[in-house]
């Protein structure tokens, strides 16, 4: 990892941390109905080992098909410690480990779990191309990948503003001038379904396969 990577992982570790408290007041209610539809589009078979990247503070925890195997990771150690509360006081039958790791350095074996999702996290990412292909290799074959995110417009005003508002939402977490749907053209991913999410429709559902 070079300077400048260590730089942006430690940024966005502050800048999450700094969030953890009332991040379910900004980002629960206003994110929630991606998710949602997200997790609609996960195969409903029980007894799944599932991985959450950008787990946060376990929003998604009430989504996952009965008797999950979930494994959550986030950047930061205080969103993980909201998350272990909110696992503490659930009772549907999931298994749940939590870690603080860097996504796109993931320390688990190649063709680990069932399935892999990761919401709103592509954008905050500072080597999306190594996180989708970490993605791509802890997913079994033939395994989901599931993203949600919003992507650059392919052009017009639209895409300009995106890159000037791209700076300024940097500082809060995330980037705005990200083409992820042309990202994950460039990897091995399969996406089979795309599907816009939330107010406006400023995010995109990615239903993905490891072929």
């Amino acid at each position: 990892m070079n300077t400048k990577d260590k730089f942006l992982g430690r940024s966005m570790e502050k800048t999450y941390s700094f969030y953890s408290p009332f991040y379910d007041l900004i980002f629960g209610k206003t994110l929630q109905p991606g998710r949602e539809l997200a997790f609609s589009y996960l195969d409903k078979r029980p007894y799944q080992r599932i991985l959450d990247i950008g787990v946060g503070t376990g929003l998604t925890f009430n989504l996952y098909p009965d008797q999950s195997y979930i494994v959550g990771i986030d950047i930061s150690a205080k969103m993980i410690q909201q998350a272990k509360k909110r696992a503490a006081i659930l009772s549907n039958g999931h298994q749940i480990s939590l870690y603080v790791m860097d996504a796109c350095n993931l320390e688990f074996e190649d063709e680990f779990f069932d399935a892999v999702i990761s919401p709103y996290v592509i954008t905050t990412a500072k080597d999306p191309l190594k996180l989708c292909q970490e993605m791509y290799r802890v997913c079994k074959k033939g395994g989901q990948i599931i993203i949600v995110n919003h992507s650059k417009s392919p052009r017009g005003l639209c895409s300009k503003f995106e890159d000037w508002l791209s700076p300024l939402f940097a500082r809060v977490g995330f980037v705005t001038n990200l083409d992820v749907m042309g990202l994950l053209a460039s990897t091995e991913i399969h996406v089979e379904k795309v599907i816009t999410c939330n107010t406006f429709n400023l995010h995109k559902v990615f239903v993905g396969v490891r072929k």
